[in-house]
Parts: C-alpha cells; sequence; structure tokens
C-alpha cells in the first residue's frame, strides 16, 4: 500500500511538470519492486480525470462542436496520429525501456536538453495550426518511452515555433486524453483477471486531486518562463540513473 501512494504522488507531481512521469515511475519501480505497467496506465487515469476537469471549458466546447473550436479538433488528431501509430506499433519494445537503467538515464538527459534549449527562445504567441500541432505530436512520440516527459516534448514543441505559452501548455494537457485512454485500453487488454483493490482506489484519488495542484503549478511556471529550469534537475536524475546502471 505504501508503495502504490508514493507512486501515485510521484505520478502526480511528475505528469504535467516536464520531469516524466513514466520516467520516474519506473526508476521508483526498479528499486523497490518490479515495474507494473497497468498500474502506471491506472495513475495515468486518474491524471486524466484531473486534466478533464481542469480543461472542462475547452472540452465542453470541443464535445458541443462550437464554432472557435472546430479546428482545434483537426489539430487535436493530427498531433495524436503520430503517437497512437507509434504506440501500437512499438509497444512492446516501449514496455522493456521501463526496465532499463541505461535507456531511463539517456532518456531523462535527453529530455533536459530538449527544455534547456527553450530558454531563449522569443515568444511570437502564433496560434496553433495544423503545420504546428503535426510537428507537436511528433515529438510527442518521444515521450511515449519513459525518461521522456511528454509535456516537455510538447509544450517545447510549441514553444520553439512561437506558439503562446499558454496555448501550447493546455493543447498539452488536451493531447494527453486520447493517449492516457490509448495506452490504459492496451495494458487492460493483454490482462486475463482483473480486481480493482482498495489501494488502487486510494492511489487513484489522491493522484487526481495532487494532479490538479501540479496542473496550476505548471501554468503560473511557463507564465513566468522558468519552464526551462527542469532541464538541471532532468539532467541530475538522468547522471544518478545511469550512475544506478553500472553499480546495480
Amino acid at each position: 500500500m505504501i508503495n502504490e501512494l508514493l507512486l501515485a504522488i510521484i505520478q502526480a507531481a511528475t505528469e504535467y511538470l516536464p520531469v516524466s512521469s513514466s520516467g520516474h515511475l519506473a526508476l521508483i519501480s526498479n528499486l523497490v519492486s518490479t515495474p507494473d505497467i497497468f498500474f502506471f496506465t491506472m495513475l495515468h487515469l486518474a491524471s486524466l480525470f484531473a486534466v478533464v476537469f481542469f480543461l472542462r471549458k475547452e472540452i465542453y466546447s470541443l464535445i458541443t462542436f462550437k464554432k472557435e473550436t472546430r479546428k482545434l479538433w483537426i489539430y487535436w488528431i493530427v498531433a495524436t496520429i503520430p503517437a497512437a501509430l507509434i504506440g501500437l506499433l512499438f509497444n512492446n519494445i516501449i514496455e522493456q525501456a521501463f526496465s532499463s537503467y541505461l535507456f531511463l538515464g539517456l532518456a531523462f538527459l535527453f529530455t533536459g536538453t530538449v527544455l534547456y534549449f527553450t530558454k531563449d527562445i522569443k515568444q511570437e504567441k502564433k496560434d496553433i495550426n495544423v503545420k504546428s500541432g503535426f510537428k507537436i505530436g511528433l515529438l510527442q512520440t518521444f515521450a511515449l518511452f519513459p525518461g521522456i516527459s511528454r509535456s516537455g516534448m510538447t509544450i517545447s514543441a510549441g514553444l520553439f515555433q512561437g506558439v503562446d505559452k499558454e496555448q501550447a501548455a493546455r493543447f498539452s494537457f488536451l493531447l494527453f486524453i486520447p493517449l492516457s485512454i490509448g495506452a490504459f485500453i492496451l495494458e487492460f487488454l493483454k490482462l486475463e483477471t482483473f480486481q480493482i483493490t482498495s489501494s488502487m482506489i486510494v492511489s487513484s484519488i489522491i493522484c487526481f486531486v495532487l494532479s490538479l495542484v501540479f496542473l496550476k503549478i505548471l501554468i503560473k511556471i511557463i507564465k513566468n518562463n522558468k519552464f526551462w529550469m527542469f532541464s538541471f534537475y532532468c539532467w541530475l536524475i538522468g547522471i544518478l540513473t545511469l550512475v544506478l546502471h553500472f553499480i546495480l
């Protein structure tokens, strides 16, 4: 139960901050037990409910097909397709990466490097379009692998193209919805038996509440142009993970 609660807190804190929740879940799980991919997807589902609540106005506009959101549907679909295809085709390889300290370490270092290069980007405050949406989706495919931050990749991709920083963040949150649902379905279909435990329920509730808190924190960080500073943390955790690879 303690391990599950710890993982729930880690998921909530790292899903929206650009430091890779899957990388942290994999790292901690490898240290204390064996990675449980299905439990990870359950926690991602809790974070999904949090982002749906956080973006409830945008999502309501989308599902009611209001005029101002019709183009957003196109951008959302275009950006989701690359990750959906890669996730289906390379699911087994992605899962194997969860058990590799070497891969995790290199992935954290990669995330940190991408984040750092957002430091001196000049804000042009452009709107998202088909081209920028597709490029954001392409960079999101890297984040299917643990250690590579999904929010880090998608928000950075938006910033690199001059997209308004808050718009880039909210679009990143929207992209999380189909990705997490797809990952949950893939893992659920692999199960021979399924049982909801009390630890799953408690962990999911904690993850949901804390995810809302960290969503708001990230928005403030982006507004204050501090997004790039997470690069130092990613480099540090990447180096420590590589050390574990060589000593364990």
